[in-house]
Parts: structure tokens; sequence; C-alpha cells
């Protein structure tokens, strides 16, 4: 099961929002620059720089609405061996395996695997910005514990074998 989590058209929106302020920035900072070197009679140079990182906040901005920075796409993609996941366009990738999960919590908004190695891992559902495909998800990964025997919520549940 493969979820794209931000439609297309949703990501056309954000991207032209981010290249409008891009535009704003920059040429703010490219103002705020001009006219600290060029135009006032005394250099501040705290002004300077902050006029410098404004511009360089604006032309990242601008790079990142044109495509010029490549942004990830938010997932979610889950097999029998383990689940992939990107929620959010700016997040790193999760993969866990599902030998390695030992019993799960979940809730409404997050889903904490508890791992043989101690640690938890939370997947939070609130940035999955639909709420089916928030529902799908979690359900969808509800059913796949249920398969594996995995506890969930401190219910331990029966590994369910193959049918023959």
């Amino acid at each position: 099961m493969h979820v794209t989590l931000y439609p297309q058209k949703q990501l056309q929106q954000s991207l032209r929002f981010i290249l409008i302020a891009g535009t704003f920035l920059t040429l703010g900072g490219l103002y705020a620059l001009a006219r600290e070197i060029f135009i006032l009679d005394t250099f501040r140079l705290s002004w300077a720089i902050s006029s410098g990182v404004v511009l360089l906040a604006g032309l990242a901005c601008l790079f990142v609405g044109n495509n010029r920075v490549v942004i990830n796409q938010a997932y979610f993609s889950m097999n029998p061996e383990l689940v992939k996941y990107r929620l959010a366009v700016f997040a790193r990738e999760r993969v866990i395996y599902w030998k390695d999960v030992k019993a799960l919590s979940i809730s409404a908004y997050t889903i904490v695997y508890h791992l043989t190695s101690g640690a938890s891992i939370k997947m939070r559902l609130g940035h999955i910005q639909q709420s089916e495909v928030m529902l799908h998800v979690s359900r969808s990964i509800h059913l796949v514990a249920l398969e594996k025997g995995i506890m969930i919520n401190g219910v331990q549940t029966a590994k369910q074998g193959s049918v023959a």
C-alpha cells in the first residue's frame, strides 16, 4: 500500500505561496541592503547583516518555489515486511521493520511503535491533512498488527495463520 499524502494541486498551491513569499523577502532584503550600503551616510553592520539574511531566506524560497531545490514527497508506504513514511515535506523518512515491533499504542492522532530494542517511534497522524487518509493509514496499521500478533494498546493479539 502506498499513499501520497499531499495531492498535486495542494503541493502546487504551497509552492506558489513559497514563491510569492520568496519574491517578497528577496525584494525587501535587496532594498534594505542597498539602502544600507548606498543611500545612508552611516554604515550599520548589524542592519546590513540582517538585510543579507532576509535576502538569503528570500532566495532560498525562490529556489524551492521554482523547483530548483527539489522537495521530498510526503507519503506513507506499507508492506508485510516494513512501514516507510514521510509525513511532512521537509521531514526525514522513517523505516520501521515489522519484525522489530514489539507493541503498538494507537490513539486518534498518534501511533507509537514500541521496538524490541526498547526504543519508541512516534508517528503523528495529525500531520496528515485529509481525515479519510489518516483513518485509512491508522486502520491499515492496526490490521497488519493484528495479523502479525503484535500487542496493541496493551492487549495481546493472536497471530493470524495463513488459511490453506
